[in-house]
């Protein structure tokens, strides 16, 4: 059996860029276990599930100990008497899905555990949409979109992408996608509109603040390669450089991105890690480590009936030890987000802007099935590195600033560098303070 430690979180925010609504829900990685319980790397995808060739736990007494100690329960009878009405009394017997009953049944005692947003379980077919979209590129539009509001807002369009040629603008409506109206739709209802091949057409309908009719936009699908790390310059040598996740290779575009800013002359850094729902555990010491001298503590590892463990940096080649650094959260920010921010506040590195993040806190194990499923399952705690849980309590800011809600994060890629007068235009409080922050020089030491 393959078991995949992951850390993630479910939240409204969805990533459209690549045809696949990307909830920052979808658990991505923190690193990866053998029955064992002794952590290894993973190579896959952060917003997957990382499922790997073979099946569940199967043979041994392991196997009958567990069917014997369900079976043998009171509340069991319960479970089955519930199956048996169902089919005794449900007016159309010929409608009944068996397997949809039983994974109903799986969902609902891993999410009676209560750790909501994280552990989960997957039907084949969630399963294995989540390994599809672990691959680079996705066939999609190219747009993120934040649905709080109760319908899908742009926040951001991709570069190059169908949505930036048609004129999508960030603060946009999708007020319907083929005609069918996306009020009140959850994630599900939004993927299934907005899922297709390469090539396919879709129509949307736009409602823009300054305009007083809906605007029709045509586009057709594409391949589009998702950017992983982005920056721009600001004033006063400083670079906004943002990760949207911790997936395979990041910290390697971080490191190179960080070489370069730093040859072209930059001395402060925001790190943006606002709506970051996390990602592989190597990826994220890797990343700790350009910030932190090795061998510091980026969190506590804290497994069933034993101590908490640290896990550390490594090397001492990072490309920022030494120059002024602020990080921006936000309650989007999550997982391997959270590890990061919390490494760098507790050991004295960066001051953090923003609102107090997602708060998951537990390590999650994938457990594929061998129809297919998968259990996606807590099997540990981390802590930040003072020892304080994370779990359903978040990481709370130096500073406290939130945005308006009809406004939304100023990301890199949609301009490639801010004067003052933009930066100080700009709708982003969050990021004008913690450019502020820099300014002052208001950093922790």
């Amino acid at each position: 059996m393959t078991q995949l430690a992951r850390l993630d979180h479910e939240r409204g925010k969805q990533e459209i860029q690549e045809g696949l609504p990307m909830t920052q829900s979808f658990f991505a990685t923190l690193g990866r276990k053998g029955r064992s319980g002794v952590a290894v790397a993973v190579v896959t995808g952060a917003f997957t599930l990382g499922l790997a060739a073979g099946g569940g736990i199967s043979g041994g007494a392991g196997e009958v100990v567990a069917e014997s100690s369900l079976t043998g329960r009171a509340e069991f009878a319960t479970l089955e008497e519930t199956w048996e009405l169902i089919h005794e009394q449900w007016p159309e017997p010929d409608q009944i899905d068996d397997a949809a009953l039983i994974y109903g049944a799986a969902k609902g005692m891993v999410d009676a555990i209560g750790d909501e947003g994280h552990s989960g379980f997957l039907d084949p077919d969630a399963a294995a949409e989540m390994e599809r979209a672990s691959e680079a590129e996705y066939v999609g539009i190219g747009v993120e979109v934040d649905s709080r509001c109760g319908v899908p807002v742009v926040a951001s369009i991709m570069t190059g992408s169908p949505a930036q040629a048609a004129g999508l603008l960030p603060g946009d409506v999708i007020a319907e996608v083929d005609h069918v109206s996306t009020r009140r739709m959850d994630t599900q209802g939004l993927r299934d509109l907005i899922l297709g091949k390469e090539g396919d057409a879709l129509s949307l309908t736009i409602e823009r603040p300054s305009e007083s009719t809906p605007i029709q936009i045509d586009l057709v699908r594409r391949t589009i390669e998702r950017e992983l790390v982005t920056w721009r310059w600001l004033p006063d040598k400083t670079v906004q450089l943002r990760v949207t996740g911790f997936e395979a290779g990041v910290n390697q575009k971080v490191r190179s991105a960080l070489q370069t800013i730093r040859d072209e002359g930059a001395r402060q850094l925001i790190l943006d890690l606002r709506g970051n729902p996390g990602g592989l555990v190597p990826e994220v010491i890797g990343v700790a480590s350009e910030f932190l001298d090795e061998g510091s503590t980026i969190f506590l590892e804290q497994e069933r009936d034993q101590e908490a463990r640290p896990i550390q940096t490594v090397g001492k080649t990072g490309r920022w030890l030494d120059l002024a650094l602020v990080v921006l959260i936000d309650d989007d920010s999550a997982s391997g987000a959270e590890v990061l921010a919390a490494a760098l506040r507790d050991n004295g590195r960066a001051r953090l802007v923003g609102e107090t993040t997602f708060g998951t806190g537990t390590v999650l194990t994938t457990f594929p099935q061998a129809d297919g499923s998968s259990v996606v399952l807590a099997t540990a705690f981390w802590l930040t590195p003072e020892g304080e849980h994370v779990w359903q309590e978040g990481v709370e800011p130096d500073q406290f600033v939130s945005l308006a809600r009809d406004a939304f994060p100023s990301r890199p890629e949609d301009d490639p560098e801010l004067s003052v007068s933009e930066l100080e235009a700009s709708v982003d409080a969050q990021l004008k303070a913690a450019f502020e922050a820099l300014r002052d020089g208001l950093l922790i030491q």
